[in-house]
């Protein structure tokens, strides 16, 4: 009977993986393609067919894993075939689908024992947390995420009250919640409170990042229902608790290694923020290509670009560009800028523009 049931819950998981993932690729579908005038910035340099051939056959992949979710092979294959595509774009280093990815790892490497797969997913839940939360002790969170979009854009709280320094320091409640949520996770007299408490904030987030709030990337949404999900019934249905015991094999190993090690040393700048699960820190800079002409924006760029209201001046900001072509958060590795900013300016150099990648503060201006 208990064999039965772990397998009934590693179904439900695989279905819902599955489901979830195929709308979060269809609402983010540029990402996964070619013709798109956001540039990739490929680890391998892949044909045009390739992306598209791959992006396709995720889906029949998936719908595969929807009516027959016991089949490893297919979780294997599905696995292998998004390693290649992300090698394609790092744009589509993206933190919901490197944890799709291994939560089907951990289900197909753990296939014949669910016990230590449902213990990965437990580890992978709470550090994602607990990482999240660490990565937006920063005054970046402080100033964009907290200021500006919680405060401003979503709640319409006066400046006079924003400036206030108890005011702004305040939005370290929200780091400490989710720090605390996924330490809760961790202990079976905890689990059930850290559930409650994360969901409470996912709740949250759907409220101030959907239409009834600033309306802003939407891909993530599903994500959010599907955690919801998640932490019922892995810490309030069935209280999984973490056992260390249990990883003690190639599988989780790996799996501790890349949400446990890797993220502390992605503190420190020596792992991808995204892959330390850095959503929303505040801690990437906000980036963006200046003009001090408006009329010499190519065509192409037009719709992304944001003009001054007091001079001839515009300006646009690869983070929005991004959201607003590709419908995903921009990647803003170094090594990722670098690379976009030498793909601009080789694209237009016959055309009299000037890219400068710069912080945004560079230059304050209304637009």
């Amino acid at each position: 009977m208990v064999h039965q049931e772990e397998e009934k819950i590693s179904r439900l998981v695989v279905r819902l993986i599955a489901v979830f993932w195929i709308v979060m690729k269809i609402m983010s579908y540029k990402l996964w393609m070619t013709d798109r005038i956001y540039p990739l910035v490929p680890l391998l340099d892949l044909p045009s067919f390739v992306h598209t051939g791959l992006f396709f056959l995720f889906f029949p992949l998936c719908g595969w894993l929807i009516f027959n979710p016991s089949n490893r092979y297919i979780m294997w294959v599905l696995i292998a075939s998004e390693i290649i595509l992300t090698t394609g774009d790092q744009s589509r280093i993206q933190p919901w689908n490197y944890q799709y990815m291994f939560t089907l790892f951990v289900i197909a490497g753990n296939f014949k024992d669910k016990k230590k797969a449902f213990q990965a997913i437990v580890l992978i839940t709470a550090a994602t947390y607990i990482y999240s939360g660490i990565q937006k002790v920063n005054s970046g969170f402080l100033d964009f995420i907290w200021s500006f979009h919680i405060l401003k854009r979503f709640a319409h709280v006066p400046d006079h009250i924003i400036l206030n320094q108890y005011v702004r320091l305040a939005g370290y409640t929200l780091p400490i919640i989710e720090i605390s949520g996924g330490v809760c996770l961790l202990f079976k007299k905890t689990m059930k409170f850290g559930a409650l408490l994360t969901i409470s904030m996912h709740i949250f987030i759907l409220w101030f990042m959907g239409p009834l709030g600033i309306n802003y990337n939407s891909v993530v949404w599903p994500w959010n229902v599907q955690m919801v999900i998640f932490l019922h019934l892995f810490f309030i249905k069935k209280k999984i608790q973490l056992q260390p015991a249990l990883f003690f094999n190639k599988v989780n190993f790996i799996t501790a290694i890349c949400w446990i090690l890797l993220p502390f040393v992605g503190l420190f700048g020596y792992w991808d923020k995204f892959l330390s699960a850095g959503m929303y820190s505040g801690r990437g800079k906000l980036m963006q290509f200046y003009f001090e002409d408006r009329k010499v924006i190519p065509k192409d760029l037009e719709q992304f670009a944001f003009y001054s209201a007091t001079d001839s001046s515009a300006r646009i900001v690869l983070t929005d560009w991004c959201m607003r072509e590709l419908n995903v958060a921009a990647v803003t590795e170094p090594r990722v800028l670098k690379r976009i900013v030498q793909q601009l300016n080789e694209r237009y150099k016959n055309q009299n523009v000037h890219f400068e990648l710069t912080p945004a503060k560079r230059k304050r201006v209304n637009y």
